[in-house]
């Protein structure tokens, strides 16, 4: 880290520092922490937590990687689509996004009570969040249903299965609101197209 790396960091500290309440005896009361305590303890714990963000490893740092590409052994796509339904898959707890992205492929979306592949309708695809058991998981499904009908830019990686790493999941890592599609119908949830 270079002096300016330092500097940012304690700047930042500070700024976080300052929006918490202060006592009469100005002591900092810190969320969480049962007595108040002196404004540079409450600089020093900001500092910490930080540093520890900012480090290689961190939540934080997996998830750039992950939005940059940048994952190991992790392949990222960026597409636009129109939200079209959520649901929550029974199975796994993910969120399920049915998309109309206006694909020419035949998207296979799992199995028919018969057992026969199940096909979506041409112009479909379907992606999953995260699991909703998991607070991310749960805020990305929960940004997804607010969006239905509308066109977003989505940034999906593409998760390996750990019983066969030649399968993979599309998971859904952040969504950019585009506006409404015009085309959605939302009594029969479907695009004119």
């Amino acid at each position: 880290m270079t002096a300016t790396d330092h500097a940012q960091i304690i700047m930042a500290a500070h700024d976080r520092v300052a929006k918490l309440e202060v006592t009469e005896d100005g002591l900092v009361q810190i969320p969480g922490i049962e007595k108040a305590v002196p404004r540079q303890v409450a600089v020093s714990k900001s500092i910490r937590e930080l540093v520890a963000e900012l480090s290689e490893g961190s939540a934080s740092w997996k998830l750039i990687d992950r939005l940059t590409g940048n994952a190991e052994g992790v392949e990222l796509k960026r597409f636009v689509g129109t939200i079209v339904k959520v649901t929550k898959e029974k199975s796994s707890t993910r969120g399920k996004l049915l998309l109309y992205t206006g694909t020419k492929q035949d998207v296979k979306d799992g199995k028919n009570p018969d057992g026969t592949e199940r096909v979506l309708p041409a112009g479909y695809e379907v992606v999953r969040t995260e699991r909703t058991d998991d607070p991310e998981g749960f805020m990305v499904a929960s940004e997804s249903k607010a969006l239905v009908g509308h066109r977003v830019l989505l940034w999906i990686i593409l998760e390996p299965w750990t019983n066969n790493p030649n399968k993979k999941t599309r998971v859904l890592q952040h969504l950019m609101d585009l506006g409404e599609d015009s085309r959605y119908d939302a009594e029969t949830q479907t695009i004119d197209a």
